[in-house]
């Protein structure tokens, strides 16, 4: 296991009793300080603080050479991060003062109390340790992204092994990620108590939880040197146990492996793990997949030739009662949990573009019809969801229709019901609420005469609608703007924005100020 930080702390006394009292209170605290060196003046100390560079500096105010305030102020050049302690014996208002102005952690008379000292080792522990949690977890992501920052933090992980887990709610959602509703899908992660979750499972050292660029992914990283393989496989099973008492309404999926491995290698595997998930999800089913899994990835083959041949002959006669069955019983078919979200991607996919070669409908676009497919084996809470649905998609092109008429007047209402209260709380299910249409229909409608789906189009209404009220009206609040617009959380607004414009809010009106000054 990882050995715990112990934390430098560098003294600067002038009275050699008082110092070394000092030192022998650190030592009994056992908080994880360690006192790295000792100085009886100004000049001595801050040559030490350049060579040990410690985490914590106790100086004392009056010190022959230079003093606590001027060591302080040379120090905090160097080292603004450095916690510095003042000791004094005076109860000095305007050292105080000056100290404070200087930015230290803490202002302490002399004699110190036990309690005095041990309060504040305390509060500088905790924010030592989060500090160091924030660069642990900042050098984890870019080795996760293939970049290997080399620091002295980056240096003790290196000696460490880790255990990945990518961590799926729900299917994936790498084909409709326009549609998804971010807000839900944290909601969901919110619920989530990861301090519990591991205190739970065999202790681990240290633990990093961050984001994947899908949003219903998340990647658990953990510091090990647990080689034991039964452990490690019981490990992804109790988190994912764990995870499903949070979570009860998607399934969840974790990609994993059995063999801890270095810092250098986290880029490898987290690669390795997102094919892995990408290829062995299974869509409304809780699973496990590792690497190390034989049976993990088999190819599957596409749809059958006969049950292809027929399919086509069906559509060529227009003998739509056979071809729904035919479909029908393909689609109860492919409901086995042993045919991940991928291969039933394939098959659906290559159904709907054999129906539109040999099928005689103008209503048929193979495009918008695979979307649907992404669609509904990304929503799909349950196997005999995929199926059904399917089954209305596809049978929904089989007889020439009436609807396409009555399709182009429900586009006109959408887009003008969503342009009229694009300020309003509006997802899919409102819509289709509203307009008495399902949900898939209300999509495929709107984009086949807009080209991109509903919610899209309603975020397109407000990011422009943002950015007029920052070009006319510069004064005003970001917060207030995202309000108005539609967004309750100003931060979830700054995200969309900037991935619609490439600026957050704040960015773009000072480039709006920059260009009005040109």
């Amino acid at each position: 296991m990882l050995k715990d930080h112990s934390f430098k702390i560098l003294i600067a006394e002038d009275e050699k009793i008082i110092l070394e009292h000092i030192v022998e209170k650190i030592d009994q605290a056992r908080l994880g300080f360690e006192v790295v060196a000792t100085a009886m003046n100004g000049e001595d100390a801050l040559e030490l603080v350049k060579h040990h560079k410690p985490d914590v500096l106790f100086t004392d105010v009056k010190m022959p050479l230079m003093d606590g305030i001027q060591l302080t102020h040379q120090v905090k050049k160097l080292y603004p991060d450095l916690h510095i302690v003042i000791l004094s014996g005076y109860d000095n208002f305007e050292y105080a003062q000056q100290a404070l102005r200087l930015g230290v952690s803490d202002y302490l008379l002399k004699p110190m109390t036990p309690e005095g000292l041990l309060g504040t080792l305390s509060e500088i522990k905790i924010e030592l340790e989060q500090r160091n949690t924030q660069s642990e977890r900042s050098i984890i992501s870019q080795f996760l992204n293939g970049h290997q920052p080399i620091n002295s933090n980056s240096l003790v992980l290196q000696n460490s092994k880790f255990m990945l887990y990518l961590i799926c709610i729900g299917n994936l959602y790498r084909h409709i990620m326009d549609d998804i509703d971010v807000r839900n899908i944290n909601k969901m992660w919110d619920m989530v108590h990861w301090n519990q979750l591991m205190n739970s499972l065999e202790p681990v050292a240290k633990w990093w939880v961050l984001d994947d660029k899908n949003c219903n992914v998340k990647i658990l990283v953990t510091a090990t040197n647990n080689n034991d393989y039964d452990s490690l496989a019981n490990a992804a099973n109790e988190i994912q146990n764990i995870l499903g008492c949070y979570i009860h309404t998607s399934p969840i999926t974790l990609s994993t492996h059995l063999t801890p491995v270095h810092l250098g290698d986290l880029w490898k595997i987290s690669q390795k793990l997102s094919t892995s998930l990408e290829k062995g999800l299974v869509p409304g089913k809780s699973t496990i997949i590792r690497l190390e899994d034989p049976k993990q990835q088999e190819p599957m083959s596409p749809l059958d030739p006969v049950a292809a041949s027929t399919i086509e002959k069906f559509a060529r006669q227009g003998k739509f009662g056979p071809l729904t069955l035919e479909l029908s019983r393909l689609f109860e078919e492919w409901k086995s949990p042993t045919y991940t979200q991928l291969a039933l991607e394939k098959r659906y996919v290559q159904l709907a573009r054999l129906l539109s070669d040999h099928l005689d409908n103008p209503r048929l676009d193979a495009a918008v019809m695979e979307s649907e497919i992404h669609r509904i084996l990304a929503t799909a809470s349950h196997l005999a969801d995929i199926s059904q649905n399917m089954l209305k998609l596809f049978t929904d092109y089989l007889p020439v229709s009436k609807k396409l008429d009555s399709a182009g007047e429900l586009y006109v209402k959408l887009e003008e019901y969503i342009r009229l209260h694009f300020t309003q709380a509006i997802n899919v299910d409102h819509l289709a609420h509203t307009f008495q249409f399902n949900a898939s229909y209300i999509i495929r409608v709107f984009k086949k005469y807009h080209g991109i789906p509903p919610l899209q189009y309603l975020i397109s209404l407000r990011i422009n609608e943002a950015k007029r009220l920052i070009k006319e009206k510069p004064e005003m609040d970001i917060k207030d703007i995202s309000e108005i617009i539609g967004y309750t959380d100003q931060h979830y607004f700054s995200r969309v924005f900037r991935s619609w414009t490439g600026m957050n809010p704040s960015e773009y009106r000072d480039s709006v100020k920059k260009n009005l000054q040109m």
